[in-house]
């Protein structure tokens, strides 16, 4: 794969209105990249856009048909950061279909939707990197989160597929996979059953976890030297080891807590 030089190149950010996909494009402005802030939230991706220098797009990345216009609108892309994402928590038989649906059709429609749209003009360019935004929780199981620990595991292996897949196109595929990281992800997250009654304590456990920029210096860094999986914070990096290397009645254990 060519390597992709961050100055003058389109860096396209899913989710930039705040959190990682803000700090992602802080930091590719700050290396001369044009940004493309994209969220849901058109203030916030105006927000974001200002701060860069850079230009703001509302889309609801679970719409294939407002992506497709949204790549029409924009051109050729270098680089695509899909990090648009909610959260689900409680025990699943207490989240609803309706949850799951929901939760997917952004997780994990939304990466394949801007992957195929997108990365179709890539491939045919031969040339372009595209960095999905997973979750430790992609490896790591517990029993309140299995919507969102499947969306993320979804995405870890679509990513090392297209990377299989897009790399005799001289296309990169990255995927990173964040620990705690202080998003405010849990603010736009839907809490069912028993998780309701520990929203103070998830609202703390945030406000101590990781800076943003931990996971944006992880996005730059995958794509200058063309690495498949990151994970990002020593916890999940510890924790990814972990996995690999404890017995399955351990690693039920650990779910269950």
């Amino acid at each position: 794969m060519t390597r992709i030089d961050p100055r003058g190149a389109v860096v396209v950010i899913t989710g930039a209105g705040r959190g990682i996909g803000a700090a992602t494009a802080l930091r590719y402005a700050a290396l001369g990249a044009g940004v493309v802030a994209v969220d849901i939230d058109e203030s916030a991706a105006k927000d974001t856009a200002t701060a860069c220098r850079g230009s703001a797009f509302r889309c609801n990345v679970a719409d294939p048909a407002a992506v497709a216009e949204l790549a029409d609108q924009i051109g050729p892309v270098d680089i695509l950061v899909n990090n648009a994402g909610v959260g689900v928590g409680g025990p699943f038989l207490e989240t609803t279909l309706d949850d799951w649906a929901w939760l997917r059709s952004i997780n994990l429609d939304g990466v394949v939707n801007c992957c195929h749209i997108f990365g179709a003009g890539m491939v045919a360019r031969r040339h372009g990197h595209v960095v999905n935004i997973a979750s430790g929780a992609g490896y790591l199981p517990n029993r309140r989160m299995a919507t969102y620990c499947a969306s993320k595991s979804a995405v870890i292996m679509l990513s090392r597929c297209l990377r299989a897949d897009w790399a005799a196109h001289r296309v990169g595929v990255s995927v990173i996979c964040p620990g705690v990281i202080n998003t405010g992800i849990h603010t736009r997250s839907r809490l069912r059953g028993s998780a309701i009654a520990e929203q103070d304590w998830i609202a703390k456990a945030f406000g101590y976890s990781h800076d943003p920029d931990v996971v944006a210096k992880s996005v730059v860094a995958a794509v200058a030297h063309n690495r498949g999986l990151v994970s990002s914070g020593f916890e999940v990096r510890l924790a990814y080891q972990m996995m690999r290397a404890l017995p399955g009645p351990v690693v039920d254990l650990v779910a269950r807590v």
